[in-house]
């Protein structure tokens, strides 16, 4: 199975054409890149393949799940790191991934053991108290 399977994804604002029939694929245990100029689609392809837009024609599959039909099951198989961090410099490392796991509907004892999970593997059990904010930048990452 591929991780990532992209079929003619295809993204508009009005007129402007962002994202114009990307197609790719990615095999489970490769690195994958998006590179281009600005304006190019990339922003918007992440965004497509995240949930947070829905393309205008085309799908993807993460994990064999549909980003239109099993929007769900699909961002629980991707991971994404952005170009500007996401957190709360305020909040704990718990805290944080509690926040980022309501967004995605975890709740109650399976938002407890995924964070719980994601602390263990990030390494960052025994620092899950402190603020992000006293984080080194690899840390947050």
């Amino acid at each position: 199975m591929n991780a990532i399977e992209v079929r003619n994804l295809k993204k508009s604002f009005g007129e402007l054409q962002a994202v114009a029939g990307v197609k790719f694929v990615a095999e489970q245990g490769e690195i994958l890149s998006l590179l281009g100029p600005n304006g190019a689609g990339k922003s918007t392809t992440i965004s497509m393949l995240s949930g947070l837009l829905a393309p205008n024609e085309g799908d993807a599959f993460i994990m064999g799940h549909s980003i239109r039909s099993a929007p769900q099951a699909a961002k629980a198989g991707l991971g994404i790191v952005p170009q500007d961090i996401a957190l709360y410099p305020d909040l704990s490392a718990r805290e944080n991934l509690d926040f980022w796991g309501k967004m995605y509907g975890l709740r109650g004892a399976a938002l407890k053991d995924r964070v719980d999970e994601v602390l263990d593997i990030i390494g960052l059990r025994d620092r899950q108290k402190d603020a992000v904010g006293k984080f080194s930048g690899g840390m947050k990452r």
